[in-house]
């Protein structure tokens, strides 16, 4: 398996440095980090560990979609910057491939043992878009992700959902059950329970069509 595993990022030094040592280190064909435009020292963290570094607009999608480009692996594997992916996480994607299975991804778990955040984890084990999200880190094979004409560069948030959306409406996905370690910054700033409830907001009307642009005011009047 030649896996290539593609970070958007902007501005993300501090986690970095604790991702991508993990990375490296792994059985991964490549490491590409992908720049939005970042004034700290994220490109040069990179750099200095031997991970591919390329420049794209500031846009997840946009990002997402330029890393694959750059790839030479026939498996691609969407990883934030924030989010830690078990251990085993080659071995686990290379078991899936061998049944068949052209993407999917792990559960999340946040990093802290606040019960309210707990118990949003352990629904991610579940099916189901609302149980989704890009901290869980999706891997595709990249035939795949070219029949799907990759993430939808005109959406401004959500891609990933609406990626997911996409592709489980051709073939199954599986949820691999083992758990990546994700970060709680928007939380630990803005409180758990609004923070949850402006998320379910935006969502509800993504997928009922309500522009995006409000959206994304709306999401900025309240978190911070």
């Amino acid at each position: 398996m030649n896996l290539s595993i593609i970070i958007p990022v902007v501005n993300e030094e501090f986690h970095l440095k604790k991702l991508l040592p993990l990375l490296v280190e792994s059985p991964a064909k490549e490491v590409i980090l992908v720049d939005g435009g970042s004034t700290d020292d994220s490109k040069k963290i990179a750099e200095n560990l031997g991970v591919k570094v390329i420049d794209a607009p500031k846009s997840r999608a946009k990002q997402m979609n330029a890393g694959t480009k750059a790839a030479i692996g026939d498996i691609l594997y969407f990883v934030h910057a924030d989010s830690i992916p078990p251990a085993s996480f080659y071995k686990d994607i290379e078991a899936h491939l061998e049944e068949n299975i052209p993407f999917g991804c792990f559960r999340s778990l946040f990093d802290t043992k606040n019960w309210f955040l707990r118990i949003n984890s352990y629904f991610s084990r579940y099916k189901g878009m609302m149980f989704r999200g890009g901290g869980q880190t999706l891997w595709i094979t990249k035939s795949f992700f070219q029949e799907l004409k990759g993430y939808d560069e005109s959406l401004k948030l959500m891609e990933e959902y609406d990626f997911i959306k996409r592709a489980s409406q051709k073939t199954d996905y599986h949820v691999i059950p083992k758990d990546v370690l994700v970060s709680t910054r928007t939380y630990d700033t803005n409180g758990n329970f609004k923070t949850q409830f402006i998320y379910g907001i935006i969502m509800f009307g993504f997928f009922r069509g309500v522009n995006q642009d409000k959206l994304i005011k709306f999401g900025k009047r309240w978190l911070k």
